[in-house]
């Protein structure tokens, strides 16, 4: 019943339909079902003062319940009096109810507040790390399950229209944000259209995705990037807040396991051989101190999906970020992708992709991994890479990680996550591990120890894919 819910909600990107009211914690049904009982004790009330006969089986069933023996004035005068006290309280809280849901968000449907206000407000913080197109998939589904939600998401993009804006304006990338806040949407569908709108001239528009535009312009009116991403998210009324990982300005760096150096984003996620490793330029850049915090103060934190090196291993470059996330007291976990991306993580395991974000994060960053356990077929047209290898039924990490194996396979796109499938997962998940996560085993049988190097599991020399011993910052 709650994914058809969850399904019907997530195709429209306004919740006014009373399919809200399905859902619990929407804080009316009792309200309603009290004016019905004082409505019922009203009714009889006057029945009998008006001595209206009911039938014979009728009344000696009502009569037994309603002090059949006092006289009437007594009996009607009670039950008119009862039926007031519940119509009048009912009406009191739900007038309480719609009102408090109302002034905060006066712009918007009275249904779409409360559920937002009454459901989801009253969620768990979930922060999720990321970037690309894996994390926008991701927030479509948690959107439903809760409002407080914080995207940390990695400035290092150095391509197409979100490169030029960055080289020729010294702001931050902004086409993984925009991806985010339309992902987080409320709005009627023809702002996320226009968000997504890409231009196609001859002139020097051409490339440009009008939101990348209108969170420039945004940055400028608000005196800075971040002020401008703020004021992006109240016109599209999205379902939580998006902030980069760094307030600085970025450059991804990857060395080939064949030494050829690689600067830039759009560089590193193109490679045709996997990687060595990869590195931040400068070194040093701070956390947002915004992203600090939410990760600080988080009941959930999930990395993931997305490309590894270009999409989720830059956020954990950010020094401050990784050990937030290593330190972290909520829940943390780790999202593998279905697919293998060809050349950047050519031949890795889900094995290999936890001990990557291990590598940077630190070996005690992942309680918990998602992993799919259904093989796409047939390959889909002109995708070159293969599926991320299935993790044997009951397997689990050494060190308190835990593997849950689920199908999350997007059924019309097979090599991406299905949001609602994941959505789903993530929160039985969170359900059934929160505030266990320091009394987990510490040994786990079922898949290969980690160990230092990266790319020690199942997909064989930790030399081939990202070195060993503890991450070097420097390429």
């Amino acid at each position: 019943m709650m994914r058809t819910v969850l399904r019907l909600l997530s195709k429209y990107p306004v919740t006014n339909s009373l399919l809200v009211l399905l859902i619990p914690g929407i804080s009316l049904k009792r309200w309603f079902a009290l004016g019905g009982l004082g409505l019922i004790a009203l009714a009889l009330g006057i029945i009998f003062s008006l001595k209206i006969s009911l039938g014979p089986s009728l009344y000696s069933f009502v009569g037994t319940l309603s002090l059949r023996d006092a006289p009437t004035i007594v009996r009607s005068g009670v039950f008119i009096s009862i039926g007031v006290l519940l119509v009048g309280g009912a009406s009191v809280k739900l007038f309480a109810s719609l009102a408090g849901a109302r002034s905060h968000r006066r712009d918007w449907p009275i249904l779409d507040s409360l559920y937002v206000d009454r459901v989801l407000g009253s969620g768990p913080n979930i922060v999720v790390i990321g970037g690309g197109s894996g994390l926008p998939t991701l927030l479509r589904g948690l959107k439903h399950y809760t409002s407080n939600l914080t995207a940390v998401v990695t400035v290092a993009d150095d391509g197409g229209s979100s490169g030029r804006l960055r080289s020729e304006l010294d702001i931050p990338p902004p086409g993984d944000i925009r991806n985010c806040l339309v992902a987080l949407a409320d709005s009627e569908v023809v702002m996320q259209q226009l968000m997504d709108f890409r231009f196609s001239t001859n002139g020097q528009l051409d490339g440009h995705s009008f939101g990348n535009i209108l969170i420039a312009a945004l940055a400028s009116i608000g005196g800075d990037f971040y002020r401008g991403v703020e004021i992006a998210g109240q016109l599209l009324a999205i379902r939580g807040k998006v902030v980069p990982s760094t307030s600085s300005n970025v450059t991804l760096v990857g060395r080939t396991v064949s030494g050829q150096r690689l600067i830039g984003e759009s560089r590193v996620g193109t490679a045709n051989e996997q990687l060595r490793q990869v590195a931040l330029l400068p070194q040093d850049a701070p956390a947002h101190p915004d992203a600090k915090r939410a990760i600080e103060e988080a009941d959930l934190i999930v990395l993931g999906p997305g490309s590894l090196f270009t999409s989720i291993v830059p956020n954990l470059l950010v020094r401050e970020i990784a050990d937030a996330v290593s330190g972290a007291k909520g829940l943390r976990m780790y999202v593998c992708n279905v697919a293998i991306d060809p050349g950047e993580t050519a031949g890795f395991s889900v094995t290999d992709h936890v001990n990557a974000i291990r590598y940077y994060a630190g070996e005690h960053a992942v309680d918990i991994v998602i992993a799919n356990d259904r093989i796409f077929q047939p390959h889909p047209d002109g995708y070159r890479g293969h599926p991320v290898e299935l993790v044997p039924p009951g397997a689990s990490w050494d060190d308190e990680a835990v593997c849950v194996r689920a199908d999350v396979i997007d059924e019309e796109k097979p090599t991406r996550h299905d949001s609602i499938k994941l959505a789903m997962v993530i929160a039985g998940a969170y359900r059934d591990h929160r505030g266990k996560r320091r009394r987990l085993p510490r040994r786990w049988q079922g898949l290969p120890r980690l160990s230092k190097a990266i790319g020690s599991g199942s997909s064989g020399n930790p030399e081939s894919k990202l070195g060993s011993g503890a991450p070097q910052r420097t390429l």
